[in-house]
């Protein structure tokens, strides 16, 4: 047997393969298999064909919930709005007003804070200097946040003394010294 003749034989052998690989896909077998089955219900149905009994039940819901009239989603809250103010009514303006006072007069006003009372150290910050590392210590006030260097004076009268990597040293105008650490 020659080359050529192999090579004829595998061709006409593929080529039948092929043939009857598209055709089996063409005829159907004559008893459906249940997968076959499963995949034939789920297309569409001539129109004469009755729906199978056991979907009656959905059937009925699905036709109770299209007759509803959609209700639109009510939002609870508008996170993009901030909660407005009611106006108070001139009635209820005077009702507090004339209440106000008294209860005023019943409590007594509260100690103010003491000076640097609220201070707190945020972080501290370096840079580099000519004799080493330059301290910058970041203070919150309560109000806000304070950048200081030693030397500097901070609300409530007090003077920065001494600044280290984790806290700083604070005397005020009597003489006495605070030491803020970081946290």
């Amino acid at each position: 047997m020659g080359a050529m003749q192999v090579r004829t034989l595998a061709l006409v052998g593929a080529v039948g393969l092929a043939i009857g690989w598209m055709m089996g896909g063409r005829l159907q077998p004559s008893q459906p298999d249940d997968a076959a089955e499963r995949r034939r219900s789920s297309n569409a149905r001539p129109l004469e064909t009755a729906p199978p009994p056991d979907a009656a039940p959905f059937t009925e819901q699905l036709r109770l919930k299209l007759e509803q009239k959609p209700r639109a989603p009510r939002p609870d809250r508008n996170p993009f709005t901030f909660a407005a103010r009611r106006p108070v009514a001139p009635a209820a303006r005077s009702a507090t007003a004339a209440t106000a006072p008294k209860e005023a007069a019943a409590e007594p006003a509260p100690d103010p804070p003491k000076p640097g009372a609220e201070l707190r150290l945020a972080g501290m910050a370096s840079t580099e200097g000519a004799d080493g590392p330059v301290w910058t210590a970041i203070v919150h006030d309560g109000r806000g946040l304070l950048y200081v260097q030693k030397g500097d004076t901070l609300p409530g009268g007090f003077e920065v003394v001494d600044l280290l990597e984790s806290s700083i040293t604070l005397r005020d105008s009597a003489g006495g010294e605070r030491t803020l650490r970081l946290r």
